[in-house]
């Protein structure tokens, strides 16, 4: 099966892809381009640019969201192995990497935000979609059997990634209030 039709059954929400890529430790790198390519068609596309910084907003936008994929696959892996596990729970980060990465896919429709039939909808759909398609990801990788226990793994994670965000953000301040930085 080739990328595309990775992509095509990430969109459609097919478990059975889930299960796949959790399971392939060589689609690590597809599940990365995923997480770049929507990144790029997000910027340029739905965020917009001036045409002379699309390229530099277009490769931090990649750089910053593989960096955020990484973090945030850490932070399920931790929180759904060592918190809130299932006796069947089995999984690790690269599982997660691979699973959440392909989850990205309904991003790709951000390509169609600049055409007046879809620029409304498509900022209000996508996430969405992708919400939906990050749960399947997890529930499958952390081998869960309830989607409840997929989206509290989730919840917990997220507030982790703020609780730590918001200590980083306080040690920078301190820092340059300090003359360190």
């Amino acid at each position: 099966m080739d990328y595309l039709q990775k992509l095509y059954r990430a969109i459609i929400l097919d478990i059975e892809l889930y299960e796949e890529v959790e399971a392939d430790k060589t689609l690590t790198r597809q599940a990365m381009m995923t997480v770049a390519i929507v990144a790029i068609i997000e910027s340029i596309f739905y965020l917009g640019s001036e045409d002379s910084i699309i390229i530099i907003g277009s490769i931090e936008a990649a750089l910053g969201s593989i960096i955020r994929w990484v973090l945030w696959a850490f932070l399920i892996a931790f929180v759904g192995t060592r918190i809130l596990p299932e006796p069947e729970t089995d999984s690790d980060t690269g599982e997660l990497l691979r699973t959440l990465g392909f989850a990205y896919a309904p991003g790709i429709f951000y390509i169609l935000s600049p055409l007046p039939v879809f620029e409304f909808f498509v900022p209000l759909l996508v996430p969405f979609w992708q919400l939906a398609s990050m749960t399947i990801a997890v529930r499958q990788a952390l081998d869960f059997s309830s989607t409840t226990r997929a989206i509290g793994v989730c919840v917990v994670a997220f507030f982790l990634a703020i609780l730590i965000l918001l200590i980083i953000i306080n040690l920078v301040f301190h820092l340059r209030n300090f003359g360190q930085i």
